[in-house]
């Protein structure tokens, strides 16, 4: 028996696999200079801050009395997302170089990832540093010196040439450089990776790190639009606005009736919460008779009684504003189901209030809202006798908070309608017609088939609803100002009136945990909703 090989040729030495070039060790040792590079950059960057350096080199002055920490400057300007990235990307082309000494043909391809991000990054940065030049030229009147914007993005451009030119090369010759075999699974996991990079980037600069930047400074003093370090405080800011006391109190004595005292609007008066707790800053918000004590009351307190009831009224307007929308928006969605002559027109009619801009419609309700007869929902209730004199809808407390919820139900109850007419769309006609068909009236219909089936979408319009009204902020600060707050608004007072970034911080940690809350609730709804499908 014959081997099928050529002269000088054993069969060991033909199933040797061919030497690793230079070239692989080459692009190996880059990778790793490219994974050092960037780790070396970032801790340059921190070493040359300036808000950094001012706390490693303070000196006690009458305006800064006591020294800055250092950590949070560091995370004032980096916070821990950036650092992250900066060393688990510098450690992935570390390892990838190290992974390429056996030229294996996955690792190769994970490297043409990691190598055209690299190059369309340093293409962008080359843009920016170019708009930023220009931008900052144009804001100070001067002209771009040329070579100091060139000095700037050589560096940027060298890294680009030589990335894309590295991947160049691994995109023509991986198939005869590298060994092995590249499984399906691999190529779609990478696929799949270069579709998400995009989104994970915008989620990390639109999202995560104004998100975490929050939540830093809300452990800090740190004032609005300060060049200060600020100082640690912990849970403070979250202590002061968490705070809430229930105490008994008695009502305050009429010495004419012996009897509790009454007030010209009929409330009663009820006495203050210790002295103690006054000083330490709690004021009563609201006082609940007990209903086996007829003159004592629960006092709830807060040292922060502006936010407890901005919740108190964030709260009120989303559930009753949109239950409201939901009831109308079902309504409108049925009728406009429904076959009749112009159905296509009042479609496009109903949605011309949703269309208008929060603001405006704002103040076209405040023009008709007017607390005089020239007022036009004043006139129209006084033509109908419905009330004696004008009334002043945005400046009388107990009318503000209804009003409100009249002018969000007239503009959002149309996409509501929006949402469930899709809904109503999907049920099939066949339902209703043998339901017909077995005498089930158009009400049993409407319970039996129409509510069930259209329960996803009445889920998905709530979802759009609550979330979007838990932040309303436009609409009570078009109308009202400060005399009602929510707690978006409250937030706005608190961060630019008041000049408190930390403290107005905290405010939207906690809007986000509301907020957060509640979508958890209704993906839960979501997904029982799936089951029973």
């Amino acid at each position: 028996m014959t081997a099928n090989t050529t002269s000088g040729e054993t069969p060991a030495t033909a199933s040797k696999p061919p030497p690793i070039s230079n070239r692989i060790y080459l692009i190996c040792a880059m990778m790793i200079v490219i994974g050092v590079s960037a780790i070396a950059y970032f801790i340059y960057n921190v070493w040359h801050d300036d808000l950094i350096r001012v706390a490693l080199e303070w000196t006690p002055t009458p305006e800064r009395p006591e020294r800055p920490s250092v950590v949070l400057a560091f995370l004032e300007q980096f916070g821990m997302i950036v650092p992250g990235l900066f060393f688990y990307l510098g450690g992935f082309f570390i390892v990838i170089g190290f992974q390429l000494r056996d030229a294996n043909i996955r690792t190769a391809h994970w490297a043409k990832v990691a190598l055209l991000w690299l190059t369309i990054g340093l293409g962008i940065l080359i843009l920016l540093t170019v708009y930023n030049a220009i931008h900052t030229a144009n804001l100070r009147g001067e002209s771009v010196v040329v070579g100091n914007l060139l000095q700037q993005i050589i560096p940027y451009f060298a890294g680009l040439l030589i990335a894309g030119g590295v991947w160049y090369w691994m995109h023509v010759n991986v198939e005869r450089e590298f060994r092995g075999e590249d499984l399906l699974i691999a190529r779609e996991t990478r696929l799949a990776w270069n579709l998400l990079i995009p989104t994970l980037v915008i989620f990390v600069l639109v999202a995560a790190r104004p998100l975490e930047q929050t939540f830093i400074r809300s452990l800090t003093d740190k004032r609005f639009a300060g060049e200060a370090i600020p100082q640690f405080v912990g849970l403070e800011n979250y202590s002061k606005l968490l705070s809430i006391r229930f105490d008994r109190v008695p009502c305050r004595i009429d010495e004419e009736t012996d009897g509790c005292s009454i007030r010209p609007n009929g409330t009663v008066r009820w006495e203050s919460i210790d002295r103690d707790l006054l000083t330490d800053g709690y004021r009563t918000v609201w006082n609940i008779p007990l209903p086996l004590s007829d003159n004592r009351s629960l006092a709830v307190s807060s040292r922060d009684r502006d936010f407890l009831r901005s919740i108190n009224t964030t709260l009120i307007f989303t559930v009753v504003s949109v239950s409201l929308e939901l009831l109308i928006g079902l309504g409108m969605a049925l009728v406009v189901n429904s076959h009749f002559r112009g159905r296509g027109m009042m479609r496009a009619v109903m949605l011309i209030p949703w269309a208008i801009p929060t603001v405006v419609s704002a103040r076209l309700w405040e023009l008709m809202l007017k607390d005089t007869s020239a007022g036009i929902v004043n006139k129209v209730l006084m033509d109908l006798q419905l009330i004696a004199a004008p009334r002043a809808w945005l400046s009388e407390p107990s009318l503000q908070l209804p009003t409100a919820i009249i002018v969000d139900v007239w503009k959002t109850a149309p996409f509501m309608a929006l949402l469930l007419l899709a809904g109503l769309q999907t049920i099939p006609k066949d339902l209703h017609e043998a339901a017909s068909v077995d005498g089930a009236g158009p009400v049993r219909r409407f319970f039996s088939i129409t509510l069930p089936l259209l329960r996803p979408a009445i889920v998905i319009a709530l979802v759009f609803r609550t979330l979007d009204a838990l932040r309303v902020f436009d609409l009570f600060n078009v109308l009202f100002g400060r005399q009602q707050l929510t707690m978006a608004t409250y937030n706005f007072e608190t961060l630019v009136s008041r000049q408190l970034d930390g403290y107005a911080s905290a405010i939207s940690v906690i809007i986000f945990i509301l907020i957060s809350i509640f979508a958890f609730m209704y993906v839960r709804m979501l997904s029982v909703e799936d089951e029973q499908r």
